[in-house]
């Protein structure tokens, strides 16, 4: 009784997800015919993701996608509606949106890659031929115009480094002369010094000689009176 009950329960549930996954589909067609298309790319992810495994959504998903703009998720599932095409004739017509996706992202490098792709599946394809040139044509376009950007942007640079190599040297130049011009005002203040001492030096030595001349002066009156006081005692004595 219980076996039976979980697998009536299993059944339920399992057609409850289904029918909710069919729905969701269901609302998903209903708003691309009405042109909404950012909200049917809404409900398609949503039906993919619900869904089962053997269900392949790409190809409603990558036009629905294509037609919202959202052209890097319209060349990821043209891609996969390519990888998993049965015939020939599919794949060449999902790696022809494929190629027109990568267009539009102006991935010119990956477009001319696909159109080369279509034209070894059906060499006799004028229009993959025609959209070959042309995907050729804007690469090369794109690719002189991101040199020259590249250019001006190394030019830019060689002029900021060049200015900035200018100003490091004007600093070095104002760091040196101010530097040399510290040095020569720490040498004449160490002149003025040495100057002043000299000078200094100088007046020390005239005040010690006129100091010695006066001590040898005081010295000869001393000695000369020390003499005339000896001579007169002398002859008195005598």
């Amino acid at each position: 009784m219980k076996t039976a009950l979980m697998i009536i329960s299993c059944v339920l549930t399992f057609n409850s997800f289904g029918q909710e996954w069919k729905d969701t589909l269901n609302e998903a067609r209903r708003l691309y015919k009405k042109g909404n298309y950012k909200e049917a790319l809404k409900y398609y992810k949503r039906a993919e993701r619900l869904a089962p495994n053997d269900v392949d959504l790409s190809q409603e998903i990558g036009q629905t996608a294509y037609r919202a703009n959202d052209f890097g998720t319209a060349a990821e599932n043209f891609e996969r509606q390519a990888n998993n095409a049965e015939t020939k004739q599919k794949e060449v017509s999902a790696r022809t949106s494929l190629g027109e996706s990568r267009m539009k992202q102006q991935d010119f490098q990956s477009a001319v890659d696909t159109y080369k792709q279509i034209l070894r599946l059906d060499p006799d394809n004028e229009k993959a031929r025609q959209r070959l040139v042309e995907a050729k044509r804007l690469l090369e376009q794109q690719k002189k115009q991101q040199q020259n950007k590249q250019d001006k942007e190394n030019k830019e640079q060689n002029k900021d480094n060049q200015n900035n190599n200018q100003k490091d040297q004007k600093d070095q130049k104002d760091q040196k002369d101010s530097k040399d011009n510290q040095n020569q005002q720490d040498q004449k203040s160490q002149e003025q010094k040495s100057e002043q001492k000299k000078l200094q030096d100088k007046e020390t030595e005239r005040k010690l000689d006129e100091f010695s001349k006066q001590e040898l002066n005081t010295k000869k009156r001393l000695d000369g009176s020390k003499g005339t006081t000896g001579g007169k005692r002398a002859r008195k004595d005598w």
